[in-house]
């Protein structure tokens, strides 16, 4: 009786890894979701607001968030997640780390102010395999207008430092520290904070001051050991986002961030 109840443990098994397959094929995505791909592109999130053009104050507004296939366009099912709603250096709310086995989830969230506010999505795991922490983040600009907020991908900063004048502006999301830290503890691999970086900055959503003398082959330099503590010293608030940025452009120059 012992061996027969083990075969149809196996077969249950069977049946539910089937049914987690079938069920990423069967349910479509949101179409009125605006869909971008995370940090590291193993995964794109769709976003949208209810209602549509939020309004500032007391009443929650509902962040609707779906985890999307990348080749079956279909939502995926089993995400750890975590979303941090931030107004400027300021998280308003969000989430701890969460699972989700339908793939999508609705986030309430009062926005009180006319502003801008980024809401920053992130995945540590898909069908039950833990993943380095990849990000995507949108935008709500409910800026005071007439006409009510929006939602965006067009990211802009959740923290920022004002140059002298002539020099290059710079922002850094400062949700960034928490990578940050993950990486100079190991927990976020060299390549993968690399490519997080890199795609942050071709996308707008972190903006450094770059050098116009980079003649390195890209690639060509290993990470020197002062800037991954550098950035762990920066995620634990002991240097400036200058420091920080140092390290940044120096990896753009040398070739090994290309922009």
């Amino acid at each position: 009786m012992k061996g027969t109840g083990f075969a149809s443990k196996g077969k249950l098994s069977v049946y539910f890894g089937l049914l987690a397959i079938i069920t990423v094929v069967i349910i479509p995505a949101y179409a009125d979701q605006t869909i971008q791909p995370t940090s590291g592109g193993t995964i794109d999130v769709g976003f949208a607001t209810d209602p549509a053009n939020p309004t500032p104050g007391n009443s929650p507004t509902n962040l609707d968030i779906s985890f999307i296939n990348k080749s079956t366009q279909a939502v995926q099912p089993h995400i750890d997640y975590k979303v941090s709603v931030m107004e400027g250096g300021n998280q308003i709310c969000g989430t701890g780390i969460q699972h989700t086995a339908e793939g999508t989830v609705t986030v309430p969230c009062a926005l009180p102010d006319a502003t801008t506010y980024q809401v920053v999505v992130e995945v540590d795991g898909i069908l039950f395999q833990p993943i380095p922490p990849e990000t995507a983040t949108f935008t709500i600009n409910l800026g005071g207008s007439s006409g009510g907020g929006s939602n965006s991908t067009s990211s802009s900063a959740t923290s920022s430092t004002t140059q002298p004048a002539g020099t290059q502006s710079m922002v850094i999301p400062s949700w960034i520290k928490t990578t940050a830290k993950w990486w100079s503890q190991g927990q976020v691999s060299d390549s993968d904070f690399i490519k997080g970086i890199q795609y942050l900055i071709q996308q707008g959503i972190m903006q450094i001051p770059t050098q116009s003398n980079s003649t390195a082959a890209s690639g060509s330099q290993q990470i020197p050991a002062w800037i991954k503590t550098n950035a762990g010293w920066w995620a634990d608030g002991q240097i400036s986002d200058q420091d920080f940025v140092k390290g940044i452009q120096w990896l753009i120059t040398n070739g090994i961030i290309v922009v």
